[in-house]
């Protein structure tokens, strides 16, 4: 062998062997890949099977194995898919639909569908079962990939949040507080059924829309402090109790307690109120303030008509005894204006004791109409015909009550005297009766002045009055009378628009 042919020997067996470590090299990286796809395909917890269009098992993973107590070397190649997972020797059923490898073949696209089984235990799974067609490289043959998760544990959870959100729901809609969310952007989200009550909106009406609606002018812009919060995080508002007006529907402010909270989530700031109307409790309190005034006053005043009785008698019967040694006219004249200011302090002492004193009642069946109409027969002999008038609305189901005609005769007396003097150049006054759950209720309206908001509160305290003339006992003691008959008094009035009084009273004991 010459020189040159081992030459050309020795540079292709080297090159031989370089394309032989390559191959090597390929073929552990294969080994490699193969080896990690293959911890990757039996570490995968969802079962995973390779079927092809006979419905033959190509391959599947240890999950898969596992599950159906089958071992890979006894089922690759050899049985069909549903002998193994269901015992049939036909194609399955799944919700009395075809086996969804049909619709793959059909279809050549991906197949999702879920179907509940039952165990040997008894237990019902539900199982999430996907199907992909796929096309071999290497022979270009149809297979297709079955993965199926156990969507048991997830759709339990579902049911759960729904459960829990149905819950929630109901605790929101039958809450009797009113319960409103706004997201970051100052928009209405949530509006519970306590909250379409006390704003007189319906949901659809306010969702989606600016709180501002619902927020008296005199506050402001509310978004001013969700951009604050925003960029401080922090609030004094945040977990208080504070005390606010809103606005309903139709325009009318009313006093709210107010509690706010936040809750930051993926999507945002969610802010949530939730707000208690205290309009009735601010009554209560007014008028156990009045109450506690009325009582505190009655006691001054009892004291004082005790202290004034004795002195009156005793200066009434020495100016009747001095009047009748006078001769001159003059003194005659000074001692009657002596004698006529006696009677009138007499007879205000006279009416303090009307209003200090505990009424007793006698109590009998009394139809409040013809109580009225009485009153009415009354007052319009009192008052002239051509200036004054009345406007019955009497309700025919009224009825008895057991009630004090005469006293309650004596308190609706006073009520209208009052507002005959609210109207110096004439008027009427309107008189509606109606029945109430649990009693009845009498409505006497004027077309007077009315009464400003900071004198109404006072109008049944003893000696407050806003007429000249009056010792302003008589709604003080139209007061007393009502309550000794368990009921309810109250005002309503407009400066230039009138003053309604309310009297509500029981119809038993």
């Amino acid at each position: 062998m010459d020189r040159d042919t081992y030459a050309r020997l020795v540079e292709e067996n080297r090159l031989l062997r370089e394309k032989l470590a390559a191959k090597d090299r390929e073929i552990r990286l294969v080994r490699s890949r193969n080896l990690f796809l293959g911890e990757l395909f039996n570490g995968i917890s969802e079962e995973i099977m390779v079927i092809d269009p006979e419905y033959t098992v190509i391959d599947a993973n240890k999950t898969f194995l596992e599950r159906y107590g089958v071992r890979r070397e006894d089922i690759l190649g050899r049985r069909k898919c549903y002998e193994i997972k269901e015992g049939s020797i036909t194609p399955c059923q799944i919700s009395d639909k075809p086996c969804p490898i049909q619709r793959a073949m059909e279809t050549g696209e991906r197949v999702e569908m879920t179907h509940r089984h039952r165990q040997a235990s008894g237990e019902v799974k539900e199982f999430i079962l996907i199907l992909y067609p796929i096309k071999s490289a290497l022979n270009g043959e149809d297979y297709f990939v079955e993965i199926v998760r156990d969507g048991t544990e997830s759709r339990n959870m579902i049911r759960k949040l729904q459960a829990s959100e149905k819950r929630l729901k109901t605790l929101l809609d039958t809450a009797t507080n009113a319960v409103i969310s706004i997201d970051e952007n100052h928009n209405i989200i949530l509006f519970n059924n306590a909250a379409e009550r006390m704003f007189q909106y319906k949901r659809e009406e306010v969702l989606g829309k600016d709180l501002n609606m619902l927020i008296p002018p005199q506050y402001g812009d509310h978004y001013q402090f969700v951009r604050h919060f925003l960029d401080k995080r922090q609030s004094d508002l945040i977990g208080k109790t504070v005390n606010l007006t809103a606005l309903r529907k139709d325009g009318k402010e009313f006093p709210i307690e107010l509690s706010l909270s936040y809750m930051e989530m993926q999507e945002g700031l969610t802010f949530t109120a939730i707000i208690r109307d205290v309009s009735e409790k601010k009554l209560m309190e007014k008028k156990l303030l009045q109450s506690e005034r009325l009582a505190a006053v009655g006691e001054a005043v009892a004291h004082v008509v005790h202290e004034l009785k004795n002195p009156l008698m005793i200066i009434g019967g020495f100016t009747e005894q001095i009047k009748r040694s006078l001769n001159t006219d003059t003194d005659m004249n000074k001692a009657n204006m002596i004698l006529d200011e006696v009677a009138r302090l007499e007879r205000l002492v006279a009416g303090l004791g009307d209003f200090t004193k505990t009424y007793r009642l006698v109590k009998r069946k009394g139809d409040i109409n013809l109580v009225l109409k009485d009153v009415i027969k009354i007052m319009g002999e009192l008052y002239p015909v051509e200036k004054y008038g009345f406007r019955e609305f009497f309700s025919s189901d009224v009825g008895e009550i057991l009630c004090d005609p005469d006293k309650l005769r004596q308190a609706f007396i006073n009520i209208i005297a009052n507002g005959f003097e609210a109207m110096p150049d004439g008027g009427y006054i309107s008189i509606a009766t109606g029945r109430k759950p649990g009693g009845v209720e009498v409505k006497i309206t004027d077309e007077g002045i009315g009464i400003p908001d900071d004198r109404l509160a006072h109008i049944f305290e003893p000696f407050y009055t806003t007429r000249q003339r009056g010792s302003g006992l008589g709604l003080s003691i139209s007061y007393k009378i009502v309550q000794a008959h368990n009921g309810e008094i109250s005002a309503l009035s407009e400066p230039g628009r009138g003053t309604t009084f309310i009297v509500r009273l029981p119809d038993r004991e």
